[in-house]
């Protein structure tokens, strides 16, 4: 029961803490400012969903580092060559950057992976479906994040209109093939999460770049 009542409102919390993200966004007086709070409100998002990482093994820490470094150098190629998603640049929004790439940007792969692993991971499908249904998951948070980021100058596509286009095919390809590896790499590592968090931290930032879609149309 205690761990019911501490995962709601760990749960509660992160609603209310991107719901003011949401509204400090979508105001232009303030959204610089917020803007500039992203890095340390990823940082904080990630910290109290692995705080509620439930089977921590030395394996599961090496596993969850080599997802961060293997998601920020693919970006890297990507961003240095336009051969991974098509040609992309990264704004200032995400923070300091290396070869062009914040560094932040492995810990966001590393914390979407862990986060869908963590949804799929109590249902009694096959691993592999579990890895490909946690792979759509990822295309999908994509897919609402795209227009979101570009609007707020945390990467730009060479080619793009906001009111039509989200991003090349190709992105929504390589985001899932590369989800799909790294996610059957967390499945034949035998993490086991236990996390019932991961949950409302995925739906809410969903819901979230859904509704900014939505409010930066308007103001």
């Amino acid at each position: 029961m205690k761990k019911k009542i501490t995962t709601r409102v760990a749960g509660y919390l992160f609603v209310v803490y991107y719901l003011v993200g949401l509204v400090g966004l979508s105001l232009p007086g303030t959204r610089n400012v917020f803007i500039s709070l992203m890095p340390l409100s990823l940082l904080l998002s990630t910290a109290v969903l692995l705080l509620f990482h439930r089977h921590w093994r030395s394996n599961d820490v090496l596993v969850l580092i080599a997802i961060a470094i293997t998601g920020y150098l693919i970006e890297v190629v990507g961003v240095l060559t336009g051969h991974v998603f098509g040609t992309y640049w990264y704004g200032n929004a995400l923070g300091t950057q290396v070869f062009d790439t914040p560094l932040i940007i492995g810990i966001n792969w590393m914390m979407l992976v862990y986060c869908t692993f963590a949804i799929m991971e109590s249902t009694r499908l096959f691993w592999p479906v579990k890895a490909i249904a946690a792979a759509i998951l990822m295309v999908a948070y994509d897919a609402v994040m795209e227009p979101v980021a570009m609007r707020l100058d945390m990467w730009n596509w060479e080619t793009w209109h906001w009111e039509y286009v989200l991003a090349p095919i190709r992105n929504y390809q390589a985001w899932f093939i590369i989800s799909l590896l790294l996610l059957t790499a967390m499945h034949l590592s035998r993490i086991r999460t236990g996390n019932l968090v991961a949950p409302w931290l995925f739906w809410v930032q969903f819901i979230f770049f859904l509704t900014l879609n939505l409010t930066l149309r308007i103001f």
